[in-house]
This record gives C-alpha cells, sequence and structure tokens, in this order.
C-alpha cells in the first residue's frame, strides 16, 4: 500500500512555483481584474516593473508573432546581459495580453506591488493552497513559468534563457532541480502547449 505524504508547497529562494492546480485555486479566489493582471504576468513571465512599463506600450506587443518585445528602457532589472528581450508566447498567452489591453481601455488600474502582495497572500489562504500564504508574492509567476519551461521543456534552456532574461548559469542553478508529479508536469505541458513554435 502507498503511504500517504502531506502536500508541501515549492518555494524556491523564498518564492513560491505554483502548480497549475494552485494556480487555479488561486484565480477562483481573485477578481476579474486581479485574474486578468495574473494571467498576463504568468504567461510572460515579466517582472513587475517591466509589466507596469509595458500597460502604456502596446505597440512592443506583436500578436501576429506570439511575442513581445522588451526595449532597453523596459528592463529595469540593473544587473543583466539582456539589455532587450523578446517575450516568446503562446495562443493563449496572446489572449491573456489582448485581454489585459481591453481592461486598461475599460479603466481597469494596474495595483501597487504591497497591494498584489496583501491580495495574493489573502486569495492564497482562502483557496486554501498547501501551506497557505507561504512564499506568496507578484514574482512568483515569472518563476514559475520558467520553473514549468524548464521541466517541460529543458531542451529548449537557450530560448527559455534568452526569453527569461537569465544566463544559463543562473538557470542551471535555480531551474533545473524541482520536483513536480507526473500529473502535474503533464497539465504545465498542457498550459505550455505551443510555447516556442512557430
Amino acid at each position: 500500500m502507498e503511504k500517504e505524504y502531506e502536500i508541501r508547497a515549492i518555494v524556491k529562494q523564498d518564492t513560491r512555483v505554483l502548480t497549475p492546480r494552485e494556480y487555479e485555486k488561486l484565480k477562483g479566489k481573485l477578481s476579474p481584474e486581479y485574474n486578468c493582471i495574473c494571467d498576463v504576468l504568468l504567461h510572460t513571465g515579466m517582472r513587475m516593473p517591466e509589466f507596469v512599463k509595458f500597460s502604456t506600450h502596446q505597440d512592443w506587443y506583436d500578436g501576429r508573432r506570439r511575442c513581445i518585445n522588451l526595449p532597453t528602457e523596459a528592463i529595469r532589472k540593473k544587473k543583466t546581459v539582456y539589455k532587450i528581450r523578446q517575450i516568446t508566447l503562446t495562443v493563449n498567452g496572446c489572449e491573456a495580453v489582448d485581454h489585459f489591453f481591453k481592461m486598461l481601455k475599460d479603466n481597469m488600474t494596474i495595483p501597487s506591488r504591497q497591494a498584489m502582495l496583501g491580495t495574493l497572500c489573502r486569495a492564497a489562504v482562502a483557496a486554501e493552497l498547501p501551506e497557505g500564504d507561504k512564499g506568496i508574492c507578484p514574482k512568483m509567476f515569472r518563476k514559475t513559468l520558467v520553473s514549468w519551461l524548464m521541466v517541460s521543456m529543458p531542451e529548449k534552456m537557450f530560448q527559455i534563457s534568452s526569453n527569461m532574461g537569465h544566463t544559463l548559469n543562473v538557470m542551471q542553478t535555480n531551474y533545473t532541480n524541482l520536483s513536480f508529479t507526473r500529473d502535474e508536469i503533464d497539465d504545465i505541458r498542457k498550459f505550455l502547449k505551443g510555447w516556442g513554435e512557430a
């Protein structure tokens, strides 16, 4: 008989890495505006300052090519080898971005990082995620995306690295040793279907 184990949160450097099912549960406790913002953050892997800047530059988005071209002015991180970056999107990622720009036209505002932190933590507890709000923060969406990409398509490490603006060394050190169950990996592959394909 197989032993039952307690479900634990995946936390890397004090930041949560969600599973697809945890993400869906979290969304179930958030407003439509927060759902929209979280979808874009997860599909793009943008840092919060990049996301805020992107919200005023729809021209950086190329839906036909399924990508976002972040220029130097958008990449606010000082220590990075990538001065410009192209973000790859799935079809669902494009739909999330299209919906985001529609919501902005309808006067949606982007909350501050502190407001987001509080809202996400409360939603995580309400959703009864494993270990509650442990590691919950806005940057978890970026860490979650890169973790999902690495576990589902490690052969695309070069493409993932440039997409996320990380060096290969950072990728190998931080994202190649995360444990997901087989069911979680199947869910991740469904979520990322078509990523990096023409």
